[in-house]
Formats: structure tokens, C-alpha cells, sequence
């Protein structure tokens, strides 16, 4: 992005996790990042009402094949009021940070080189799988970014987005039909161009990377029969396809 951009980090935490937040706060400071605290919801103390004003359960049932997990709840809920923080501010770019995430002394360096040119909407910076990078260029490091031809590539334990891409999300992450990680990626839909970078630019804290408000949740007893994900097997077809069309045409 040419001229001077002002980037925010926030960082996602609940009120009771004390001791991942002064995790990440140590790693922060060492790396001369400052972050502001974005308050998690808390998906097991949310209320019914609460929980279905944002989560449609069809949907996630049809989109998903799983039952939504309390804690998928809260984790969807958290990332959009990161992003309500971030356009209340006059930050040009945000850097959202899961409070398992540890960024390191290099981290500001690739942050600088994906702010230098305007060739993005939303960056992961943390991929859990990666079949395949389409690459587009190489940043500090010999981090490579581009485009997943293969996906969801899992996880929003780091991610940076312009505000384009925030009002973008904000507006169509509503209502909640799948996993955050899972509906942060597809910038087809929502017109924004994601893109992945390879390796990770940032770590995960080996004490704490349990997640933000999953906490260790087991996937298998929230899954549908065979027979009722038939739904979700064609809604998974659409997305590989249109994946690979995005990515083959450099676009969203």
C-alpha cells in the first residue's frame, strides 16, 4: 500500500484467561508489538437467544455436517467484534491475534512487506494445512504469500485485514453457517482476496494453543450421520470448485 498506513494489533481473549494473555503480552513485547485486548465471548456463557441472534442452526447444520459447539460459537462471535473494534478506530490495517499465538522479533518485518503493496484484502498468517500455495511473492524471511488452491487450510490464530475486508466480513459472516476458520477464507464469496502465506509467520505458544474459546473440544460427538451430511458434501463440492477458480484467476 503506497504512503503510511496505521496498523493495530488486537489480540482475542476471555476475562478468566489470565495466563494466555500474559503470554502473549511477553511475546508481544519482545517482538515491540503493543496490542489491545479485544474481550472474547464466552460461547458456554452466552444464552440461547444470545447464540441464535448470530448462528443459524440449519444453515450450520446443512454448511457444516456438525452440531455448532459452544466454544465455535464464541469464537465466531469474538473475531466480529475484533473487526467492530477495528472500524471504530482509524487504523488502516489490523492484525488480530488469537491469544495462543506467539509472534517473534521478524514478525513486524512480513507484517511491512504485505502492507508495502496492495495485492490483498485478508492475509492468514497461520495455516494449520497447506496442500498447495499458488505464490505471488516472497516476504522477509523467505515467507512465500499467495493463494490456497486446496483448503479450508484451518485455524485464525493470526490474520491481518484491511478495513475493506472487515466491512466486507462484518456485513456477510452474518448469519453464522460455519467455523470461523472455515468462513474467514472464502473470499469468493465475499468479494475480498484472501490470501495464505507459507510458512507460518507466526508460532503457536505450546502452553496455551488449545485455542481462544474452543478449549479443546472434540469435533466427533457434534458429528451428523453419514445420511444427513449429503447437504454439506455438495456444499463442499462448490467450494473446492470455487477455490481453485480463485486462485487460478488471481482474483477473490
Amino acid at each position: 500500500m503506497p504512503g503510511f498506513v496505521r496498523i493495530i494489533h488486537y489480540v482475542i481473549n476471555l476475562d478468566r484467561s489470565q495466563d494466555r494473555l500474559s503470554a502473549i503480552m511477553a511475546d508481544a513485547a519482545s517482538a515491540g508489538i503493543e496490542l489491545v485486548r479485544v474481550p472474547a465471548v464466552d460461547g458456554r456463557a452466552a444464552s440461547q437467544e444470545e447464540r441464535l441472534r448470530l448462528l443459524d442452526v440449519p444453515g450450520f447444520l446443512r454448511n457444516h455436517g456438525k452440531r455448532p459447539q459452544p466454544g465455535e460459537y464464541g469464537c465466531y462471535a469474538s473475531h466480529l467484534r475484533a473487526f467492530e473494534a477495528f472500524l471504530a478506530s482509524d487504523a488502516d490495517i489490523a492484525v488480530i491475534f488469537e491469544d495462543d499465538a506467539a509472534p517473534d522479533a521478524g514478525f513486524q518485518k512480513v507484517v511491512q512487506d504485505i502492507a508495502s503493496v496492495d495485492d490483498w484484502d485478508l492475509v492468514k498468517l497461520v495455516n494449520y494445512r497447506m496442500p498447495r500455495l499458488k505464490v505471488d511473492r516472497t516476504l522477509s524471511g523467505g515467507i512465500r504469500m499467495g493463494r490456497a488452491m486446496f483448503g479450508p487450510t484451518g485455524g485464525s490464530a493470526a490474520y491481518m485485514l484491511n478495513r475493506r475486508a472487515a466491512e466486507r466480513l462484518l456485513q456477510g459472516l452474518r448469519p453464522m453457517t460455519l467455523p470461523y476458520d472455515v468462513a474467514m477464507e472464502r473470499g469468493w464469496a465475499h468479494d475480498i482476496r484472501v490470501r495464505h502465506v507459507e510458512p507460518n509467520a507466526v508460532g503457536l505458544n505450546p502452553l496455551t494453543n488449545e485455542g481462544t474459546t474452543m478449549e479443546g473440544q472434540s469435533y466427533s460427538a457434534f458429528r451428523l450421520k453419514p445420511w444427513q451430511r449429503l447437504p454439506t458434501l455438495r456444499f463442499r463440492a462448490g467450494d473446492f470448485v470455487s477455490r481453485i477458480r480463485a486462485a487460478l484467476a488471481g482474483g477473490r
